[in-house]
């Protein structure tokens, strides 16, 4: 089990503590793969997931992929100016958090235009012809379900991410917004059901047959170095990459 994987469980049993949905976040229906990779995933994924659920400052220090130096520079700052700002007083603190603000709103904006590239790409996937040697039903599934989800989580990630780009204002909108809808899940026991169902599918059409329409979703919304990697697990620990990258976060 990788580091990430041990955070994650960790994580996952503190922010479900309270939670009425039942959702095993543990189990991705038992599939063993069929893929091998000569790589090691990388746990920065599962972090950067953990990260988005725990602090304002982790997730816009980590919303930016690391393969472009100088938005990673960019948030990194953004990061260290929101830390800053807390301890700051005065017109520094002042200065500090509307550095902070911007560099946010800036970090929004990419995000915005890597989404809307998502979102161009997975529609493309809807009509495509794809080879499959898996079960036909899992993959019809997969084109008339799961696909459509994704592409609908990415849409409201698409709103979210255009509300914060408006300093402080969009995001203290986005936050407020995000936060009492997960409160509402929690009580009404829908939390993660949705996504949970259809990242499990997905992945166990991806980890046990070689199908071209799961690696395209999964290379899209991870890469596709990752998504070998991926494609080489066993279903349970691939559900959670599958399933953090569905997020509309």
């Amino acid at each position: 089990m990788s580091f990430g994987t041990k955070v994650w469980n960790v994580y996952n049993d503190v922010d479900r503590s309270m939670d009425k949905s039942d959702v095993n976040m543990h189990v991705w229906g038992n599939h063993q793969s069929i893929h091998s990779s000569n790589q090691v995933h990388s746990d920065n994924g599962m972090l950067k997931s953990i990260a988005k659920g725990t602090a304002a400052v982790g997730s816009s220090a980590l919303t930016i992929g690391t393969k472009s130096p100088g938005l990673t520079t960019l948030a990194i700052t953004a990061a260290t100016g929101g830390s800053i700002a807390l301890s700051a007083t005065g017109v520094g603190a002042v200065a500090v958090a509307g550095a902070y603000a911007v560099g946010n709103s800036v970090l929004a904006g990419v995000s915005v235009y890597k989404t809307h590239n998502h979102i161009q790409n997975l529609e493309g996937m809807l009509h495509s012809s794809c080879k499959c040697d898996g079960n036909r039903w899992d993959h019809g599934a997969i084109q008339s379900t799961v696909l459509p989800y994704i592409i609908n989580k990415k849409k409201a990630k698409l709103r979210r991410k255009s509300e914060e780009t408006v300093p402080v204002l969009g995001g203290m909108l986005t936050t407020a917004e995000t936060g009492m809808k997960s409160i509402f899940k929690r009580f009404k026991g829908t939390r993660g059901v949705a996504r949970h169902h259809n990242a499990e599918i997905l992945t166990k059409h991806l980890v046990t047959c070689n199908c071209e329409l799961a690696e395209n979703i999964v290379g899209e919304l991870c890469g596709k170095a990752e998504m070998e990697n991926i494609r080489a697990m066993d279903s349970n620990d691939a559900g959670y990459w599958t399933f953090n990258k569905m997020a509309s976060l």
